[in-house]
């Protein structure tokens, strides 16, 4: 006779702690900055927003490892690609937004050569709620390849 009631009072327990869970977190991962092929015209940085528990809008994006950085969205318009810079981004919540090449994605003027032989660039996500979310791109060549070599890829014929 105890069992049954143990059981019952464990699943009377589980039922009402299963609405008192966390929401998932807001957070950005997957970057990367693909460098254009072109050193005087700006490279592109894109990432993955996954929305947490509340919508919320993302207001800007930092980094010092460029002299200048802007949200664009790219759009097709009478057969014709184009871009423009816009202020903000919703991302709803527990939904996922990707800044991605033909979307929104970030532009990136003048990039530290130091932060391309480093292969990777930090920036800073900002949005409404007052988070600000760091996150690391990994920098690519123009042709998606790693645009630093990989740790432990030093020239094994160093001095000789």
């Amino acid at each position: 006779m105890r069992k049954p009631i143990m059981l019952m009072t464990a699943a009377a327990l589980l039922a009402m702690t299963a609405g008192c869970s966390d929401p998932p977190p807001l957070y950005v991962d997957g970057g990367y900055v693909r460098l254009n092929a072109n050193p005087q015209a700006p490279s592109a940085a894109y990432f993955t927003i996954h929305g947490g528990g509340e919508p919320v809008t993302l207001r800007g994006v930092t980094t010092e490892e460029a002299v200048r950085l802007e949200i664009h969205e790219s759009m097709m318009k009478g057969g014709m690609a184009s871009m423009k810079p816009i202020d903000a981004i919703d991302i709803p919540a527990g939904k996922t937004v990707k800044l991605e090449p033909g979307g929104q994605h970030i532009m990136l003027w003048s990039v530290n050569p130091a932060a391309v032989t480093d292969g990777k660039i930090s920036f800073t996500f900002i949005f409404s709620n007052g988070d600000r979310i760091l996150a690391d791109a990994v920098v690519q060549k123009p042709d998606g390849s790693a645009a630093a070599p990989a740790a432990g890829n030093a020239s094994e014929h160093a001095g000789h």
